[in-house]
């Protein structure tokens, strides 16, 4: 055992790591996510040739004290995302300095539960650098999010997750960035933010946000519309729910006009309960790619603007039969081409 280099617990019951953990001298990779762990052993710092750390998703994980990290000289990748969040909230624990001192650090994911920790945060440059996993949680007092491309922070940025900020009106980028900005985002996940107003305060153009493929808003209460998806050639998936004020997913005053490469790569359309919403696009388009579109508890959506001419593929539609019944086409073909996917759920 002592020659062990990848030890892999992931999703397992385990709830303690033993101290006797310091004995694997070899090992280089050690994933804990999904385990119901509630501390680290400060033994593990003696784990001196570790590169890759996983603790994502250890939501009970409470405690890290500051030698279970600082021995850590060779650590390359730390993901702590959607898990620890109390950083210099109590005595002996590990500290964003800890963390700056881990020079081969390349990766972070982390976890922020507090607004002074996100201020504290930005003071630490060789971090915000290196952040590529972002859990942003209950921040009371967060009124926008700025990324500031200048200290290089969101320049790597893969997944941005923030929940449960009641204040958070938008989120913002330098306007130093230009418009090749979060250049690496790959999935935006944002819920339960009922004062978001709108999700960027910067224009989406072709040029930014070049690889999110993810859209996932729950329980945003405010927001009219998501018109910048429109924009982003890889998207894959969209899920919007419980936003009870949306009308529209792409408002038509929100872009241009008809943009025959738009959703190019879209392949999930889900909306629930969004009782006013009226039209996804305000005009038909091919979803070349698109397999499947689920719409729940959204009575007043009448049309689905997808075109069934000269389209290769046709998505499976699932909805209730009543709402299906209530669809209005402008062309009866269209009906008779989707029909035999549609699936009453």
């Amino acid at each position: 055992m002592p020659a062990l280099r990848v030890l892999d617990l992931s999703f397992t019951s385990l709830r303690e790591i033993p101290a006797s953990i310091s004995e694997l001298v070899e090992l280089r990779h050690l994933d804990l996510s999904g385990t119901k762990i509630t501390s680290l052993p400060k033994e593990l710092g003696g784990l001196t040739k570790l590169q890759h750390l996983d603790l994502q998703r250890t939501h009970s994980l409470r405690i890290i004290p500051q030698e279970a990290i600082s021995g850590l000289l060779q650590l390359r990748i730390l993901n702590v995302y959607y898990s620890y969040g109390v950083w210099e909230q109590q005595d002996n624990e590990v500290g964003f300095a800890d963390l700056q001192c881990l020079k081969h650090l390349t990766t972070l994911g982390i976890t922020i539960d507090e607004l002074n920790t996100l201020k504290r945060l930005y003071s630490f440059s060789g971090l915000l650098k290196v952040i590529q996993y972002l859990y942003i949680i209950q921040c009371d007092g967060l009124f926008y999010l700025q990324l500031s491309l200048n200290s290089s922070f969101g320049e790597r940025l893969r997944r941005l997750s923030i929940n449960n900020c009641y204040d958070l009106q938008y989120l913002q980028v330098d306007e130093e960035a230009g418009q090749k900005w979060l250049p690496s985002l790959e999935v935006v996940a944002l819920h339960s933010l009922p004062n978001l107003e709108t999700v960027w305060k910067n224009p989406v153009t072709r040029e930014s946000l070049q690889n999110l493929r993810s859209v996932n808003i729950w329980h945003c209460r405010r927001l009219r519309n998501v018109s910048w998806v429109i924009q982003l050639p890889k998207l894959e998936v969209i899920y919007l729910m419980y936003c009870k004020e949306m009308e529209e997913v792409v408002s038509r005053s929100g872009i241009a006009g008809e943009d025959s490469k738009a959703f190019q790569s879209l392949r999930t359309l889900s909306i629930r309960d969004l009782p006013k919403l009226r039209s996804i696009t305000p005009w038909e388009l091919a979803f070349p790619s698109l397999e499947s579109i689920a719409v729940i508890d959204c009575p007043n959506l009448k049309q689905l603007s997808i075109k069934t001419h000269n389209t290769p593929a046709l998505p499976t539609v699932y909805g209730n039969k009543e709402w299906w019944d209530g669809l209005e086409w402008n062309e009866a073909s269209s009906e008779t081409a989707l029909y035999p996917h549609f699936m009453p759920i």
